[in-house]
């Protein structure tokens, strides 16, 4: 089970350690789900709303560090001149290349939620349960 302060800490622990220019913002809702939006100002924005009211706060910690993943695949595709690539994947909603783009940004995190883990001193079973969260996700994007 994970608690609302490892949440916290997730978030201080991805904008002070991880990406420069991050912002990220916890707002407490009924249900959890995150939105990435790319650099547009000096600061890449994360938006993860959450129930306030949750025992384990698992679920919205793995969509913090899955959108850290689409900040990071921005950022490469930035490098390599394909931003337009990019926003194309955001709006598309399934098929295969979805399907890749959203398994690279979960694939992405769970590197950073691994240094994460380690930092904190949490169980690695975290990292099962993000992968099994993740792939259920992905499957969403399927046009199967």
């Amino acid at each position: 089970m994970i608690s609302k302060s490892v949440l916290t800490s997730a978030k201080a622990f991805l904008c002070w350690d991880s990406l420069e220019n991050l912002s990220i913002q916890l707002v407490p809702v009924q249900n959890a789900v995150a939105y990435y939006y790319p650099r547009q100002n000096a600061f890449h924005t994360i938006v993860l709303f959450y129930d306030e009211s949750l025992q384990d706060f698992s679920k919205p910690l793995f969509l913090l560090f899955h959108e850290v993943g689409h900040a990071i695949q921005w950022l490469e595709l930035k490098k390599a001149r394909q931003e337009q690539h990019f926003s194309d994947m955001m709006d598309s909603d399934k098929g295969e290349q979805k399907v890749i783009f959203e398994q690279q940004a979960w694939t992405l995190g769970r590197s950073l939620l691994y240094r994460f883990i380690d930092k904190e001193d949490l169980s690695f079973d975290v990292l099962e349960r993000y992968d099994q969260y993740g792939t259920a996700c992905v499957q969403s994007y399927s046009s199967m």
